[in-house]
């Protein structure tokens, strides 16, 4: 329960911007921790808890990914949904349309690039955390991290430019 309540937001964060989809968030995030809690004997302390905790709403999270893209059911992100975020609301109020972009943009990318990005620079997980949860190498992530800017990057110069400088 403990670890329920210090990092749900961030596991709900984690899901939603991987999945743009509110309606499903609240059962991954809950799907998450019934894994961890019926892991827990497994959990060896190699990592910590909250790393553990990304890993598994990972998994959980690329399986959704697969299942969308064999049912071809594509995930829309909606304007009219309030939604758990780092960004405090005056900078909303004031950067909405670019908010609104950027997550309309990282929805568009592979789901490697948007796993990097949104744990680096949504959850702020350090480049040794994101290994640790994806399972790669530290090279790998800033590789993917690199190339993911670089497709916001241009995905942001086919749209007019300026959304992309002001978030990341």
């Amino acid at each position: 329960m403990q670890w329920y309540e210090l990092y749900y937001k961030d596991i709900y964060r984690f899901i939603f911007y991987m999945l743009g989809d509110r309606e499903c968030c609240e059962d991954f995030v809950h799907d998450t921790f019934l894994r961890a809690y019926m892991a827990f004997d497994r959990f060896e302390h190699r990592s910590n808890i909250k790393t553990w905790l990304f890993s598994i709403a990972k998994h959980i999270v690329m399986d959704e990914i697969r299942r969308r893209k064999r049912r071809k059911v594509l995930s829309l992100f909606s304007s009219e949904h309030d939604f758990a975020s780092p960004f405090n609301v005056e900078e909303y109020i004031e950067n909405k349309e670019t908010i609104e972009f950027m997550l309309e943009a990282i929805q568009k990318l592979k789901p490697d690039y948007r796993l990097v990005i949104t744990l680096k620079k949504i959850e702020e997980c350090s480049t040794k955390e994101i290994a640790e949860i994806l399972g790669w190498s530290e090279t790998k992530i800033r590789k993917t991290l690199s190339r993911g800017l670089t497709t916001l990057k241009k995905m942001n110069a086919m749209e007019g430019g300026g959304h992309f400088e002001q978030t990341f």
